[in-house]
């Protein structure tokens, strides 16, 4: 059983709190730490007491749905606490679906027993505690490796040219290629679409990491690694911007510092997503970053922005090698060309991306990078190009192979996966 279990009840009956105050007291690792009859102080209790488990009425002022938005608020806000939900509604059909996307861990039907209740809440409580451990294990490897790792930011000041697309499938494409540790952060923090992109549905996103951090002045790993999201199809580890817009104002330049230059200790890559504005938390990441991909496409106002950012970035004193043009949706038909909008731009444009709309238009639409979906398009092939680039001594990378073929050498391109040409 685990040890040093706490709980706070919140119920809006004052005899059902007295009688499971009872039922936990035979407990002697229970120790109940708080009670209340309302969801607002309930989750005031949960982020000042951070207890091991939030015993939670569904019915509170009358409501099931209320007990529903205290879970989602409990669960969002304080993710160190599980949540053992009570419900009239049984644990089947749309109300265990509403309860399990708040995160609840387990839903007990009314009438109950209350030595049923506390069995339940003994299970919940020795799984947290056994995911606290493995958390500390995993932790504890991390700190014996030092990583000197290197922040990638995608900017654009034009919208629609495929910030998140080269994003995501630039990540899962690293983490294929090196076979080292990679995080992806949506800083889009009031639009972000990389969960989506990626069919994420976080627990935790940046707004409660910011929360949490404004509360204590410091970040260590236990705290960031509670708020990262595994893609587990990749492998790459996602910080999810908030789900909701008007969460993006929780977020200050200050914090995304404090987040970036950690995720650099824990991981060998960093790829930021951002928004097509220069605000305070975008301008913090370009400055942290070793790389910055400049994004455009092949259109008249892209380029014009794009010939402006590199003014205003020389003027921040970046070096050529920290700024490198990216061209997305190339096409033969284009009245641009290549060398033309380098010589506009007066820098390289290092990679660019075909139009490839039968790849990316399904992925998008399935939530899965195409580098996953489609290794073997002209677009991935394109994404892996890059990563050649960024990363061409990486530890694990892959070298493309060359065959002897009567004497001449064939170069083998490597599968990948990469997708562009839509979205932001």
């Amino acid at each position: 059983m685990a040890s040093g279990t706490t709980i706070v009840l919140v119920a809006g009956e004052t005899e059902e709190r007295v009688n499971l105050k009872k039922a936990f007291l035979v407990e002697e690792d229970f120790e109940v730490i708080g009670d209340c009859d309302s969801a607002e102080e309930g989750l005031k209790m949960a982020q000042n007491l951070s207890p091991t488990i939030v015993v939670l009425d569904a019915t509170l002022a009358g409501e099931e749905t209320d007990g529903i938005l205290a879970a989602e608020a409990i669960s969002v806000q304080c993710p160190r606490s599980d949540i053992v939900m009570i419900s009239e509604e049984g644990s089947e059909g749309l109300f265990l679906r509403k309860a399990m996307l708040a995160a609840v861990r387990q839903v007990v039907p009314k009438p109950y027993d209350p030595g049923d209740l506390v069995e339940i809440v003994k299970l919940v409580a020795e799984r947290a505690e056994q995911k606290q451990e493995a958390m500390a294990a995993i932790i504890g490897r991390q700190d014996k490796e030092e990583i000197d790792g290197k922040l990638i930011t995608i900017f654009s000041s034009k919208g629609g040219v495929g910030r998140t697309l080269l994003a995501t499938n630039l990540a899962c494409a690293m983490k294929e290629a090196t076979n080292q540790k990679v995080c992806l952060v949506d800083l889009d923090l009031q639009f972000g679409d990389v969960a989506i992109m990626m069919h994420l549905q976080p627990k935790n996103t940046m707004s409660a990491l910011a929360r949490e951090l404004a509360d204590s002045g410091e970040l260590d790993d236990e705290l960031l690694m509670a708020h990262i999201t595994e893609h587990e199809e990749s492998g790459v580890h996602v910080l999810p911007a908030p789900i909701r817009p008007d969460e993006a104002d929780l977020i200050k330049a200050p914090h995304v510092d404090q987040i970036l230059r950690k995720l650099k200790e824990k991981y060998h890559w960093v790829i930021v997503d951002t928004p097509a504005h220069l605000s305070d938390t975008v301008l913090t990441s370009l400055e942290i970053s070793d790389t910055i991909l400049l994004l455009l496409t092949m259109e008249l106002p892209t380029i014009k922005n794009g010939k402006l950012m590199m003014e205003i970035m020389q003027t921040f004193g970046y070096s050529g090698d920290k700024i490198k043009v990216v061209m997305n949706r190339e096409s033969a038909d284009s009245s641009f060309k290549k060398k033309d909008i380098e010589e506009t731009l007066e820098n390289e444009i290092i990679a660019t991306i075909p139009s490839e709309g039968d790849v990316v238009l399904p992925a998008v639409n399935e939530g899965e990078p195409f580098v996953l979906q489609s290794p073997d398009s002209d677009i991935t092939a394109a994404i892996n190009d890059l990563v050649d680039i960024l990363a061409p001594e990486a530890e694990g990378a892959e070298d493309d192979e060359e065959e002897e073929e009567g004497g001449a050498k064939k170069k083998k391109k490597k599968k990948g996966g990469g997708m562009f040409g839509f979205g932001k």
